[in-house]
């Protein structure tokens, strides 16, 4: 199974999706056991680890609105779908859904 691609952040629990996307479209952005996020004012980089069947865990840390900010979270990969949920140490939690983006008729 390949999960590398990005991936358009459609739907988070605690945000609406006009604040998702409020300085660029919010996403994930997978490649191998690396990846990168970013949504209204926070950007990260991220560890990801498989962690059964199509289950992945993985740690981040990164800025939100150019504080140090830093945390976990896990994603159900499926149908070029991912389901999961983001921590920020500290702080909230919220779940997402995000959508593997199609550009010129390929899965990116």
């Amino acid at each position: 199974m390949n999960i590398n691609g990005k991936y358009e952040i459609i739907e988070m629990e605690l945000w609406d999706k006009k604040d998702i996307d409020l300085v660029e479209m919010g996403y994930i952005k997978i490649s191998g056991r690396r990846g990168e996020f970013h949504f209204i004012c926070v950007d990260g980089q991220m560890d990801i680890r498989k962690a059964e069947n199509n289950n992945f865990k993985f740690s981040w840390d990164g800025n939100d609105e150019c504080n140090p900010a830093s945390g976990f979270g896990d994603f159900t990969y499926k149908d070029n779908t991912l389901t999961g949920r983001i921590y920020f140490h500290d702080g909230d939690d919220s779940s997402f859904i995000a959508r593997k983006m199609i550009i010129r008729g390929n899965l990116r």
